[in-house]
């Protein structure tokens, strides 16, 4: 691996539970849906540890809820146990407070944490004093009767149901310290800065956890090789088509006119074909362009093809000869590349439900950033069609990346452990809550084709991501590869309309507002896209009269 980003993406399956479960749903519960591609990752890898980590937590959690009913069953009527209860609402409590509003009013959750502790201390101090210090008789109580009740339970067996109860207590507090030590050992470990992600290690199986070592086998081999003939096939569900790429940035297109000079004659016809094979050796050029990027990074510009399909309308051509390129069979996944023929016939005769793009691609800060363009154009005689869509995979979350801080001979587990531990009956319903859960396929009507089954909507990648930049540098950049590509691709698309003897003029007109960024497309599948073309002029504000 020469990056962090397996590393990460080990790690993230341990630091967040939410983030394993949406990986396994997602990638482990079809096995007809294909794996998509993601820049510099081992996927398999990352889903391994996803199931180890599942099936770590669960055993944990069993033991847990196992050892607090027992101590719940011993200590029942003790205070002592509704004081436990009390406080840890009151950490749990505070622990939300954290991201609540209140911060923004001056208001300290250790204050809250404090108090509730003096609280807890007090009621029992106050209310259960004779059965906490045991001082006084029973009955000597002046507020009570005496009254020879008959009692079941021997003082003798009350103080040792109370005794088990307290040392079980204390055993589940070095069960859930265990559980942090070890935790924390194992990712200052297998996922330290520098050493990669370490295979091996852990149960991917356990008694309340789902079976997924079938379902891990396929993705074992890794992606099919870029350098093979065709281009990538993506099967994607949902609206976004462009599965790996992040988040999209503003896109644009352009519809030109053409008009053919009156010297047209003998010059080389303008083809779908050559448009491409132009743009392509223009814009790969810029590999050569050192001086233009930080650490070369233009050096390692990738121009690739790839086609995308919906999966709703795939299945729904499947009585077609041409879909059995895409999906030979509905008991396996689609294929995950298409053969260089169907590839050169679909470049020239696009399908609505599927869709040839010219792919450019440049990885930057050791490949935390990734900015891809997608370019699919058009043209015959009379109309030239252009359209730009560029993304951005931003860096992953920083709440994944805290392996690099962790020291491995730090005592803060054992303060998480005891933490942990007074926090235990406030946890128990969500520990409960992740027994319970069981990750299952979908149920479906028998003999119906859900398209669903053969779409990805996102990668391990895109999971781990979020919309935001972690330094003001990674957004010049991205905006500097974006503006550098593009200044290749229209005066390419220039040259090429006057080589076949087309006018220019109307396209320099359309390209002088992309550049201004004035042409742009909006919108997801919630909202409407909506385009705006040249701007007004504003009017010139009327000088003031000299003095």
């Amino acid at each position: 691996m020469a990056d962090d980003t397996t590393r990460y993406l080990c790690a993230a399956s341990y630091l967040d539970p939410a983030y394993s479960k949406r990986a396994i749903t997602e990638f482990l519960v079809e096995p007809t849906r294909p794996v998509p591609p993601s820049p510099g990752l081992d996927a398999g890898r990352v889903l391994t540890e996803a199931v180890r980590a599942r099936a770590r937590r669960k055993n944990f959690d069993g033991l847990l809820v196992l050892l607090m009913a027992v101590v719940i069953g011993l200590l029942w009527d003790n205070p002592l146990l509704y004081g436990w209860i009390v406080l840890s609402l009151v950490l749990v409590a505070a622990r939300a407070g954290k991201s609540a509003s209140v911060l923004e009013k001056g208001i300290n959750p250790k204050t809250v944490v404090v108090l509730g502790v003096a609280i807890v201390v007090a009621w029992l101090l106050l209310s259960y004093s004779d059965e906490i210090f045991g001082s006084g008789s029973r009955y000597s109580s002046p507020y009570r009767y005496d009254v020879d009740y008959d009692y079941d339970d021997s003082p003798g067996g009350d103080t040792a149901r109370t005794v088990i109860g307290l040392v079980l207590a204390v055993v589940v507090c070095v069960a859930v310290t265990i559980e942090r030590w070890s935790l924390w050992n194992l990712l200052t470990t297998r996922f330290k800065r520098f050493g990669g992600a370490a295979d091996g290690g852990g149960s991917l199986t356990g008694l309340f956890t789902e079976d997924f070592r079938g379902q891990l086998a396929r993705y074992q081999g890794g992606a099919a090789p870029t350098e093979a003939p065709g281009a990538p096939l993506v099967v994607y569900r949902g609206y976004n088509p462009f599965v790996g790429a992040g988040f999209r940035r503003d896109a644009w297109s352009m519809a030109i006119p053409l008009e053919r000079l009156e010297d047209g004659e003998g010059r080389p016809k303008l083809t779908t074909e050559a448009l491409y094979d132009g743009i392509r050796a223009a814009i790969a050029d810029l590999r050569h362009a050192n001086a233009l990027s930080p650490d070369h990074r233009l050096g390692g510009l990738t121009v690739t093809e790839a086609v995308f399909t919906p999966a709703t309308e795939l299945v729904d051509h499947l009585g077609e000869p041409e879909a059995a390129a895409y999906l030979p069979d509905i008991e396996r996944p689609p294929h995950t590349r298409l053969t260089a023929a169907d590839v050169a016939r679909l470049r020239t005769e696009p399908k609505e439900w599927a869709r040839y793009y010219l792919t450019f691609q440049v990885e930057t800060w050791d490949r935390d950033l990734v900015l891809t363009t997608f370019l699919h154009v058009a043209v015959d005689d009379t109309t030239l069609y252009v359209e730009w869509t560029p993304f951005m995979l931003p860096p992953i979350r920083a709440e994944y990346r805290v392996v690099d801080k962790m020291r491995p001979d730090s005592l803060r587990p054992l303060g998480q452990g005891l933490l942990a531990w007074l926090e235990m009956p406030a946890s128990l319903p969500r520990r409960i809550s992740n027994l319970a859960s069981w990750i299952r396929q979908p149920k479906r009507e028998p003999g119906v084709l859900d398209p669903d089954r053969y779409g990805a909507a996102s990668t391990l990648r895109e999971l781990a991501s979020v919309n935001l930049f972690t330094d003001y540098f990674q957004l010049v950049d991205i905006q500097r590869y974006e503006k550098i590509i593009e200044s290749r691709l229209l005066p390419a698309i220039g040259k090429l309309l006057g080589d076949a003897g087309f006018s220019t003029a109307k396209f320099e007109e359309q390209a002088a507002v992309v550049i201004n960024n004035d042409v742009t497309i909006r919108g997801d599948n919630r909202g409407p896209i909506t385009q705006t073309g040249l701007r007004t002029p504003r009017p010139a504000r009327p000088r003031p009269p000299a003095a």
